[in-house]
């Protein structure tokens, strides 16, 4: 697993190593062409016929069909792989393999992902079994009732994971110090110019920060008013942030008539 992000992330900030030539490029772009319309052509000839029992021929057609299609898919990705057209996002930076906003972003989103996940579960078995039985009765599909009933009548409970969300990686300082907080960023990952957003550039944390001034400070005592304007400041953030999704909660819950979260 970690030899194929490596290896997907140098082509992405770089390219590939060994682009194909331009001929070779366009004979296999030909090539995927032709498997592609092979492959559609099979997949109307497999389809059976009104009244007719599917036999041993269309089973074969069938499975001609998904292996042409792999081919078409497994030739398509080699020409992306190889493509001589690319030369990268970040060639003259280096996102995967160094600290960066964007790992830190994962990070927290695989910290906070169980609490959304099990709240959304809660939310969505929570709701009445009378209302999926209701739109079924009333001719709905599937679908149309997961996005019309269930999934309205369960966004206050979602809303409830990701209040509790919020508040866990607000006081997540310790895996960010590993992947992308530093004591000083002397650049920001955002600027007015493009490309606007650089995930390779490391960020300041309030929380890193009160850490930095608080326990390792020379002079704890004189730090002491910036650790408590610091830690205001972050109390603030999150209760902001928690009465906004607060708020959004309670009208998806008039919206929805009421809700069990």
């Amino acid at each position: 697993m970690g030899f194929f992000c490596y290896t997907l992330g140098a082509w992405v900030d770089n390219g590939p190593t060994n682009p194909w030539p331009l001929g070779l490029w366009i004979l296999g772009g030909a090539g995927t062409a032709l498997l592609a319309v092979a492959a559609a052509v099979i997949g109307r000839l497999a389809r059976p016929r009104p009244g007719r029992p599917t036999g041993a021929r269309d089973r074969a057609l069938s499975w001609a069909t998904a292996l042409v299609w792999l081919a078409a898919l497994g030739l398509a990705v080699t020409l992306i792989a190889y493509s001589p057209f690319f030369g990268g996002f970040f060639p003259a930076r280096t996102t995967f393999g160094t600290k960066g906003i964007l790992w830190s972003a994962l990070t927290l989103a695989l910290l906070t992902l169980p609490v959304v996940v099990v709240a959304t579960e809660e939310a969505i078995s929570a709701v009445p079994g009378s209302l999926r039985q209701g739109s079924y009765g009333c001719g709905a599909s599937k679908w149309q009732t997961v996005r019309r009933i269930i999934l309205p009548s369960a966004m206050p409970g979602v809303m409830t994971g990701m209040i509790l969300a919020i508040a866990r990686g607000a006081g997540e300082v310790a895996p960010l110090m590993l992947v992308g907080a530093v004591k000083l960023a002397p650049e920001l990952p955002f600027e007015p110019r493009f490309p606007y957003l650089h995930l390779e550039r490391s960020f300041m944390h309030l929380g890193f920060h009160i850490y930095d001034v608080g326990f390792q400070s020379p002079d704890s005592e004189a730090a002491r008013p910036v650790v408590w304007t610091t830690t205001f400041l972050l109390i603030l953030i999150v209760v902001t942030l928690n009465l906004a999704a607060i708020s959004l909660r309670a009208r998806m819950r008039r919206r929805a008539g009421g809700g069990a979260f």
